[in-house]
């Protein structure tokens, strides 16, 4: 029985991705979401959404908004395969150094991007591959010698019972200044 379940979800999952393949061997996925003009309204979102989440919205307070949804396109654009869109900005790694951007930042970031997404109608299929895209790029974005103060705060509360408000990354650089200055 337990063989056949497995067997199951195996043929289940071969089938979705020779679908999936199908489908990306026809079109990109840049072109499966809607092209430029739903493109630009998701970044549009991403840009709200980050500057409404507590946990990042401190490291866009600075910056230019019309610079930062630029580049935001144009790496999105690129990542999803736009023929018609060039990346002008730095690769991720050059990009984030120095920054010191937490696992739970790169994971805020990640639900931003995927609810804008899904706000504009994605399906479940092309947002599968847009994680799995800002996935690809995790090692080069987080640095994972920081833990942040919010994972501090809860193993503290685990052997007190103090409270407090924690916000990671106090001494970040500003992002605009970082992507202009390519000095991160």
């Amino acid at each position: 029985m337990r063989l056949s379940i497995t067997t199951a979800i195996l043929a289940a999952i071969v089938l979705s991705l020779s679908s999936s393949l199908a489908i990306s061997s026809e079109k990109s996925l840049y072109e499966r979401i809607g092209g430029e003009k739903k493109v630009r309204a998701i970044v549009e979102d991403i840009w709200n959404n980050h500057s409404a989440n507590p946990i990042v919205k401190d490291r866009f307070a600075k910056s230019n908004p019309v610079y930062v949804k630029q580049m935001v396109f144009e790496i999105f654009a690129a990542a999803t395969g736009a023929t018609d869109v060039k990346y002008h900005g730095k690769d991720m790694k050059t990009a984030h150094a120095g920054m010191n951007i937490s696992e739970m930042e790169f994971n805020a970031v990640v639900d931003d991007v995927l609810a804008a997404c899904a706000a504009h109608g994605v399906e479940q299929q092309e947002l599968n591959e847009i994680l799995a895209i800002l996935w690809s790029v995790r090692k080069d974005i987080v640095n994972s010698h920081i833990i942040t103060d919010t994972l501090v705060k809860a193993d503290s509360q685990q052997s007190s019972s103090s409270s407090g408000s924690y916000a990671s990354g106090s001494d970040d650089q500003d992002l605009e200044h970082c992507l202009k200055s390519h000095d991160c």
